[in-house]
């Protein structure tokens, strides 16, 4: 019986590695993975309200005032995102949302082009600019469909497709973290 509650343990462990290394494969996938199993509306809502769950592989070191502004920053846009499902029910708690969050998106973005700005000289910046700098259009470009997700919310009221938005913001954002992460790793 100890072997067999030892093989599971290895088993759970191994299971648990292979969800996260397709997790960093492919950012995304345990939400798309869960979502599939699931194939419930609430399952987006549960995962977005999950979403400001602080992970380590999104965490940049923080030796540096800078890296520390940029976690927090993220931090907060991820709180905010999943906040969404207790605010969207009262308008103008909502309204109020959808500006910290407006707010929250351009904090990050120029903490993210200072990081950048301070980092010109550094060679593992500048070997990565390309990629640096599609992960942040890919940001944006995610943060406009979030935008054009609240617009059809106040058309519709069909609050899944602003948690589906939300959801996939979170994800750019640590996608956009764990970048900075590699970059900033490479050159220490």
């Amino acid at each position: 019986q100890k072997s067999s509650k030892s093989s599971e343990a290895v088993v759970s462990t191994q299971s648990t590695g292979a969800f996260v290394f397709a997790e960093k494969q492919n950012p995304g996938f345990i939400h798309d993975f869960v979502a599939g199993v699931i194939q419930n509306e609430d399952m987006t809502e549960i995962l977005l309200r999950l979403g400001s769950t602080e992970c380590s592989e999104y965490l940049i070191s923080q030796h540096i005032e800078l890296h520390a502004q940029l976690n927090k920053k993220a931090q907060n846009l991820r709180h905010l995102l999943s906040s969404i499902p207790d605010q969207i029910k009262e308008r103008s708690v909502f309204l109020q949302t959808i500006k910290d969050i407006a707010q929250s998106i351009k904090d990050l973005l120029n903490c993210v082009n200072g990081f950048y700005q301070s980092n010109t000289n550094n060679p593992a910046v500048t070997q990565n600019k390309r990629l640096f700098d599609h992960q942040k259009k890919n940001f944006v470009r995610c943060s406009k469909a979030f935008s054009d997700s609240l617009r059809n919310f106040f058309k519709d009221n069909q609050p899944s497709i602003v948690f589906l938005s939300a959801n996939k913001l979170i994800t750019q954002t640590n996608v956009l973290m764990r970048t900075i992460k590699i970059i900033t790793e490479r050159h220490s």
